[in-house]
Parts: structure tokens; sequence; C-alpha cells
């Protein structure tokens, strides 16, 4: 494999993280589940997400191997693959709290409006 070849099939594989992650719905769920392994139905319900497109969004974080998930009995429960996926929500948080003013602005007016 000639450099160029290895540098575009890595590259690949790191959208591949940043294309799982990049929803918002997805960043909720991380989020969720840095507090601890929840049933679907926990996280579908605590991100105001039907059933089936909570499962969608979670399908896709562990195709990525973000999230692991365990079957018991008829409920599916999911936790993060490991801190490393939580510490990259608190990247993407800070960086966009840094580079993008909106972000201030959307807490500004939240916290003022409660």
């Amino acid at each position: 494999m000639d450099h160029r070849a290895f540098k575009t099939e890595v590259n690949e594989q790191f959208a591949r993280i940043a294309k799982a992650i990049a929803n918002p719905h997805r960043l909720e769920l991380v989020d969720l589940l840095a507090q601890g392994e929840r049933s679907v139905d926990e996280l579908a319900k605590e991100s105001a997400l039907s059933i089936a497109n909570a499962s969608q969004h979670l399908q896709a974080l562990r195709d990525a191997h973000l999230v692991l998930s365990r079957k018991e009995g008829l409920r599916v429960y999911y936790r993060l693959a490991d801190e490393s996926v939580f510490r990259l929500l608190q990247i993407i948080r800070e960086i966009a709290e840094r580079q993008l003013a909106e972000v201030d602005r959307i807490v500004n007016t939240y916290l003022t409006e409660r």
C-alpha cells in the first residue's frame, strides 16, 4: 500500500466516526449514555425521540463502534464503548464554545428565559 492509499483509507475511518456523531440526536444520546447504561426505551423517553428513531440513531453509533449493546429479554441496553467517546463529545463542546458565538447566545437566551 502506498502512502496516498494509506492516508485515504485511514481518513475514511476517521470520517466514519465523525459522520456517526454528526447529528444532534446522537450527540444527546452519547451525553445520556455518559451517565450510564440505559435501555432504548429510557433513551427514547429522555431524548424525546420515538423508540424507532432512537434505535436507528443508536444503531449508527453502534456501527461506528462508539456504543455497545446487550440484550436482556426483549430489552436492548446501550453503553458507551469506552470513556474516549465521552471525551470526544467534550472536545466538540469545547471547540463549539470557543469558535461559535451562536453557542454562547443560545446558552444565554436559555438561562435568562428560565
